[in-house]
């Protein structure tokens, strides 16, 4: 099994897709000509394209799962970035670069308490308005 296969897989199916036409008609002129040639009254070739069609399509249905996901984790991201922005993230790179450096342990550390430290600020500013 491929190590790298959650990395290729996508860009695979991307280019299966991009690629399935030019095999579809390569594949089904060949076929033709063979057909034309050896039986010209029986005409087989329609189930070859029959079948090359369906792989296109399993083809184009694997390439729009692929950028349905990418689409799916842009989104994700975006919306991230949205909620915390670039101040969560320069406090962040600030308390990452002081000192020596951190653990990933520390890192879940500090983002769980400045997750709850801003909530506190939060029902504070609430309770003050009230």
């Amino acid at each position: 099994m491929n190590p790298l296969r959650f990395i290729t897989s996508p860009v695979s199916d991307l280019y299966g897709a991009v690629m399935a036409p030019f095999r579809f008609a390569f594949v089904v002129g060949l076929c033709a000509f063979i057909n034309w040639m050896v039986s010209p009254g029986v005409w087989w070739v329609k189930w070859v394209a029959f079948g090359m069609g369906i792989a296109w399509f399993v083809a184009w249905a694997r390439a729009a799962k692929t950028l349905l996901v990418v689409a799916a984790v842009a989104g994700i991201g975006y919306y991230i970035y949205k909620r915390y922005g670039a101040e969560a993230k320069a406090r962040y790179d600030a308390w990452r670069n002081d000192g020596e450096p951190k653990k990933p342990e520390q890192a879940v550390q500090y983002l769980i308490d400045s997750k709850l430290t801003s909530s506190r600020e939060q029902r504070n500013v609430v309770n003050a308005n009230s």
